[in-house]
């Protein structure tokens, strides 16, 4: 797995106490074994696009056009949408 996005679900698990080490991320729909509330997902998405805005590296990692724009902020959603955690 990547730097950045070795970060990032680590970042995720953290929020919802789950323990990286022990996900198996090649499993199908590992995102749905943990839930989070509307509050914690929102304050996760804050957080990377934050993180995006301010990391070059991450943003050419993470991103099919690396650019620090309003791109960020849809990436972070279409990651949600695909890899978030169910919501209570």
């Amino acid at each position: 797995m990547s730097k950045h996005l070795t970060i990032v679900l680590k970042k995720m698990c953290s929020m919802v106490g789950a323990d990286y080490d022990k996900i198996d991320f090649k499993k199908q729909n590992w995102y749905q074994d943990w839930t989070w509330t509307e509050k914690e997902q929102e304050q996760f998405m804050a957080w990377f696009e934050d993180y995006l805005m301010k990391n070059k590296e991450a943003r050419q990692e993470l991103l099919e056009f690396p650019r620090a724009n309003r791109q960020i902020k849809r990436a972070v959603q279409e990651f949600i949408l695909n890899y978030g955690w169910k919501t209570k």
